[in-house]
Order: structure tokens, then sequence, then C-alpha cells
């Protein structure tokens, strides 16, 4: 007997999960990109941290440029789940770099901003997980 591989039917977002993905979306996007604009254009603390980590400046243009990439991906609908996951990826590593810099050098408000790009990641990455099955299996109950 012949079997076919058909697609399997991805459930419909409905209103409310649409509305949410996209304040999640465009949340995570403008934070992003506003960190990578600090960076890119040399905002004083952003130098400090990067010289703290010993990456100035060729760390901060690349996580800059990387910030830019995600919060891109971030925005177009059949990206978002790789976008989501770069943004959460980066945000962990900033959240370690914070944490290993004196909080004077950098000031304890810095510490939050990671936090508030992880939280929509991972709304967006749940709401989309049926996009991937690799996600799916991540959140299988």
């Amino acid at each position: 007997m012949e079997t076919h591989n058909l697609p399997v039917e991805k459930p419909k977002l409905s209103p409310a999960a649409l509305t949410i993905l996209w304040i999640a979306k465009l949340g995570a996007a403008s934070i992003l990109g506003g960190a990578a604009w600090l960076k890119l254009n040399g905002h004083e603390p952003d130098i400090r941290l990067f010289e703290e980590l010993q990456w100035e400046p060729s760390g901060r243009y690349l996580i800059g440029g990387i910030e830019v990439v995600a919060a891109i991906l971030i925005l177009i609908p059949q990206s978002a789940i790789f976008g989501a996951f770069l943004g959460l990826g980066i945000m962990m590593g900033a959240l370690i770099g914070h944490f290993s810099v004196d909080s004077e050098i950098i000031g304890v408000f810095n510490i939050w901003k990671p936090l508030t790009v992880i939280v929509p990641c991972l709304v967006i990455l749940y709401i989309k997980r049926h996009d991937a099955k690799f996600i799916q299996n991540l959140f299988a109950r």
C-alpha cells in the first residue's frame, strides 16, 4: 500500500494570539534595534562595557550587527522563529556579560534590558511552535 506524506495542517492563530505575537515581535525588535543603534553609534556605557569585556570595538560592532539581524528576522513572519532564537542567544550572552562586569560601570538598569527581550522571544517561540518540528518537541506536553 502506498502512503503519502501529507502536510500536517497548522492550527490557525486566534485574533488574541496574533495580537500577542505582534506585540511580542514589535517589543523584541524595537529593544534589539535600539540596543544595536546605541552599540553601533558609540554609546558611552556600551563602550565602557565592551572595554571591560576586552571586546572593544570589534565585539561591540559584531554584537550590534547581530542584534540588527535578529530584529529584522523577528519582524519577518517566515523567519520570526530564527530571529527569536538569535535574540534569545544574544540576550543570554548579554546577561552573562553584564553579570561579569562591575555594576558601577554599566548600571543596574542594563541588566533588565536583556530580560525585556528574553520574555518576548520566548512568547514568539511558544506561539509559533507549530511552525517548526523541533520547537514542537521543546513545548510538547
